[in-house]
């Protein structure tokens, strides 16, 4: 971008470029004003809320090419160096975060000037121009329905929010987590095994999803089944959920043969469980997930805080 300032300066400004780092983000955004001027409150989110003390750092190169200066008529050409980073104010306008840098660092980093003092002097005029170009707001988060872009110390961030979740055809109730190419939700009762007490029991999710923090993070996790048409195959996937508010998804256990759904899951409260193989007692400290064998056999499945790893007990017949 070029400026012409008092008809002779001639200012080519051009900022340093920086990599572009993508994440995703589940939730929806809402851009909130600045709490203070360290901190920014940039992205609102379902699963993660993404917040700043964000040390801003701009810097912009200035190429000045000011002829005929002064009485002597010297002809000044250097690099001007503009640093704004510190205190700050800044402004919510509509759907853009802008700031007002306070104090602006200017420098000469380079030139060719047939006089030091004539290039100082001049210097001192053009940081009047600049500082006065300065006392305008400029946005640094931009926020539309799909994307936000944050400048930051550490270059351009983009957010790109992911197209909306799935919604279970069976249960009308939002899936928190994509299936993995192949794999599909249920969608019909004749895909599902016992199915009367699954609506007797169940109503809701028909023990065919969970939600729940398993691991204590803070964070919404899921256990679900899904059925792969192209195998013939039936597997629990286990979702969980990540700081940055992306999402790891193994399955759990074996994958079956079949293309009905013969097994079902459901949700558990923290607290003690006995393993009634062992007659030992397990207590709990987080949500967990029972996988049910109708008619046989139920199994507690919950995260290991210490171990980092999940662990199975038997709990008897549920169902």
């Amino acid at each position: 971008m070029k400026k012409i300032l008092s008809g002779v300066l001639l200012l080519a400004i051009s900022a340093n470029s920086a990599a572009i780092n993508q994440h995703s983000i589940i939730g929806n955004w809402t851009l909130e004003k600045a709490q203070k001027s360290s901190s920014i409150v940039s992205l609102e989110a379902d699963t993660m809320k993404l917040t700043g003390d964000w040390k801003l750092k701009e810097v912009s190169i200035y190429d000045i090419n000011y002829p005929d200066y002064g009485p002597q008529k010297i002809n000044l050409k250097y690099k001007l160096k503009i640093t704004t980073e510190g205190e700050s104010e800044y402004r919510l306008s509509g759907s853009e975060l802008q700031r007002y840098p306070k104090s602006p660092t200017i420098e000469i980093v380079e030139g060719s000037a047939s006089d030091a003092e004539a290039a100082q002097s001049s210097r001192k005029e053009i940081e009047k121009l600049i500082k006065e170009e300065f006392k305008n707001f400029m946005p640094i988060l931009h926020a539309s329905d799909t994307k936000l872009e944050l400048q930051a110390t550490n270059g351009n961030l983009k957010f790109t929010k992911p197209k909306s979740l799935p919604v279970s055809k069976l249960t009308r109730d939002t899936v928190p987590f994509f299936a993995p190419e192949g794999w599909r939700f249920p969608e019909t009762a004749k895909e599902l095994a016992s199915f009367d007490k699954r609506l007797n029991n169940d109503p809701k999710n028909l023990f065919t999803i969970v939600k729940g923090d398993f691991n204590g993070d803070g964070f919404v996790d899921a256990a679900a089944y899904l059925l792969n048409e192209t195998t013939e195959q039936v597997a629990l996937f286990v979702n969980m959920s990540l700081k940055d508010g992306t999402y790891e998804l193994i399955p759990y256990g074996s994958a079956e043969r079949g293309t009905v759904i013969a097994n079902g899951v459901m949700l558990t409260d923290p607290g003690e469980y006995v393993n009634i193989a062992t007659k030992s007692k397990v207590t709990i400290e987080h949500p967990a997930f029972i996988v049910i064998v109708f008619n046989t056999a139920a199994n507690l499945v919950y995260w290991h805080p210490k171990f980092k790893e999940w662990v199975t007990i038997p709990l008897g017949k549920r169902f």
